[in-house]
């Protein structure tokens, strides 16, 4: 005979039958959560869906998630649900302080979810809680470092059982996986990213010469690589007078592009300590931060950032500053790629800075070849004036005196012969004049770079030459104004004739340009570190296309097209520059430019 059977009792059945259904329900929110977060890149997501799942699974309402770095030790709140705005603030400002996720960060306690009834911050992290509660600490990691801390709470009066921690175990396991391979898959996007945004910034800096091209580049891909909120780079080398050469947000206060600050004026202590120490900065939060002028960081809407100097061969030029609106913490790869964007705008800097170099040296020595034909041509011009002068001249002279005679003989005629005759007298004696001044103005241009350099007051000069004009300018009906441009010239080392000569000949041009009512100024001062005199009328302006300076080319009826190429002759031998151009709401600007420092060396003749 078998056996005899004996049938479970009813109290085992239905405790088999709770597991088996419980157990079920595990693996139906294990599926689930794996279903939701599988291919998710965003780690924030992922969390956020298994803090859904378990406090539904759980029938709870508050769960919070820390994550970090085994490196620093330092922990991160990443996601959170039912937890008061009190903690929350406290949190982002002050970080966790005395709390007991940090120990079960460090140790993983076994990699063991634990029922934890001693947490110094109960009751003030759950919302609407009154007395201390237990919650499940469960260390996030799985066969490496620990990534982060879960903590879930339980209701008052209660704790985990050992079943469900285990649960919370697997599901902390699956969570640290999935935010694995989403840290994966972002570091490899971002490597892609990267690699992409150095190929164009190296493209950029290859193929333009333009500063603010390129660190508009250097400034848009950094934005972007990182997520940040703003971008402004500085060039300067010293902290007094740094140049705001790129700005993402036009904008914020004292950092607007093209102008210049001082960062010890505004203490911007961290800004300083980057430039003194020549080392990249990190900061995750500005609160933590004692290098950091918090309320000028408040003006500029910046919590966190980056810090990289931009530093050359030759020394330092400036810094590139990434910042963003809230805390947060910057990976190894990030701050490396930061500074390679440095690296690479400090690159373009120096190209461009031997560029101008170049280019600077290549126009000197145009200059002086241009000078050195120039004054071969004048030396032509001048012997050819001295025998023009000779040979012209005296004819010139016998003719005129030969005139006066004519004249008195043919007073004595009668009418209208003689008043015909007097006509044909005064056109010859017109055109006599003419060949006269011609003859003087070649003279003059021969002469225009035999300069005799002397300690010269600019305004009294100025000021003369308007007071020697004005009464011309009375009878026209025209006004002569003096204005002020930038800080007082002072004393110039010029040949004061040759330039009151210049102004003179400008001034009346100007007048001559306006057939009526008008106004001519004369203005100076010291503009970007030159002398600078300017001589502006409100007259019909100057034609298009056509150089005013080559000799013979004049726009007045009578002129000889000497006088201008006299006048920019004579500037070019002080080492300046006459330009000319129309005003937009009209009228011609002649402008002299010269340098405020010691004498050109003197290229022409004794």
């Amino acid at each position: 005979m078998g056996m005899p059977t004996t049938s479970p009792a009813p109290e085992t059945l239905e405790g088999l039958r709770d597991a088996l259904a419980k157990r079920s329900r595990e693996l139906d929110v294990l599926a689930e959560v794996a279903s939701r977060i599988h291919g998710r890149e965003d780690v924030n997501q992922i969390l956020e869906i298994a803090l859904d799942e378990i406090l539904a699974r759980f029938d709870l309402t508050s769960a919070w998630v820390f994550l970090g770095d085994e490196g620093d030790k330092r922990l991160r709140l990443a996601a959170q649900r039912g937890c008061s705005r009190e903690w929350l603030d406290e949190v982002t400002e002050r970080g966790l302080e005395e709390c007991l996720c940090p120990e079960v960060f460090a140790t993983g306690h076994r990699m063991q979810a634990r029922n934890t009834l001693q947490c110094p911050r109960m009751p003030t992290i759950v919302d609407g809680l009154r007395e201390p509660v237990a919650h499940a600490c469960i260390p996030l990691r799985f066969g490496g470092p620990s990534r982060g801390v879960l903590n879930v709470a339980a209701r008052p009066g209660q704790v985990f059982s050992d079943d469900e921690l285990r649960f919370l175990e697997t599901l902390g396991h699956q969570i640290c996986l999935a935010t694995e391979r989403a840290a994966h898959l972002a570091a490899e996007r971002r490597r892609n990213q990267e690699a992409r945004a150095m190929a164009a910034i190296s493209k950029a800096v290859g193929g333009s010469l333009d500063v603010r091209d390129v660190l508009a580049a250097v400034g848009k891909t950094a934005r972007e690589v990182l997520e940040a909120d703003r971008v402004h780079i500085l060039l300067g080398a010293s902290p007094e007078r740094m140049s705001v050469a790129y700005v993402s947000d036009p904008d914020l206060p004292r950092l607007r592009a093209g102008e210049l600050i001082d960062l010890a004026e505004i203490r911007a202590s961290l800004h300083l300590s980057v430039l003194e120490t020549g080392e990249p900065a990190v900061v995750e939060n500005w609160a933590h931060d004692p290098r950091v002028n918090q309320s000028l960081m408040s003006t500029w809407a910046a919590r966190s950032g980056v810090f990289v100097p931009l530093v050359s061969r030759t020394g330092l030029l400036g810094m590139l500053a990434v910042t963003c609106e809230t805390p947060r913490k910057f990976e190894a790869d990030e701050v490396d790629l930061i500074e390679a964007l440095g690296a690479q705008a400090s690159v373009a800097l120096e190209n461009a800075r031997l560029f101008e170099e170049t280019r600077r040296t290549l126009d000197e020595l145009k200059g002086a070849q241009n000078r050195i034909i120039q004054n071969e041509k004048m030396a032509v011009l001048g012997t050819f004036a001295s025998g023009l002068a000779h040979e012209v001249r005296n004819p010139l002279n016998s003719i005129a005196l030969q005139l006066s005679i004519l004249e008195r003989r043919t007073a004595r005629l009668d009418e209208p012969l003689a008043s015909q005759v007097r006509d044909l007298v005064g056109i010859i004696r017109e055109e006599i004049r003419r060949l006269d001044g011609l003859v003087g103005d070649f003279l003059l241009l021969s002469r225009a770079n035999r300069v005799q350099y002397r300690p010269t007051e600019m305004e009294p000069l100025l000021d003369e030459v308007v007071r020697l004009l004005r009464p011309e300018a009375r009878e026209a009906g025209i006004t002569i104004r003096r204005q002020r441009l930038g800080a007082p010239i002072g004393t110039l080392v010029v040949d004061a004739e040759k330039l009151k000569q210049v102004v003179i000949n400008l001034v009346r041009n100007a007048l001559e340009a306006l057939t009526g009512a008008g106004t001519v100024t004369v203005e100076d001062g010291l503009l970007d570190g030159r002398a600078t005199v300017v001589v502006r009328d409100t007259g019909p302006g100057l034609p298009e296309g056509v150089d005013i300076f080559q000799l013979f080319v004049t726009t007045k009826p009578k002129g000889t097209g000497l006088g201008l190429s006299i006048a920019e002759q004579i500037v070019t031998e002080h080492g300046g520059e006459l330009r000319a151009e129309n005003e937009p709401e009209g009228g011609a600007r002649f402008t002299i430019s010269l340098p405020a420092g010691a004498p050109p060396v003197a290229s022409g003749r004794p």
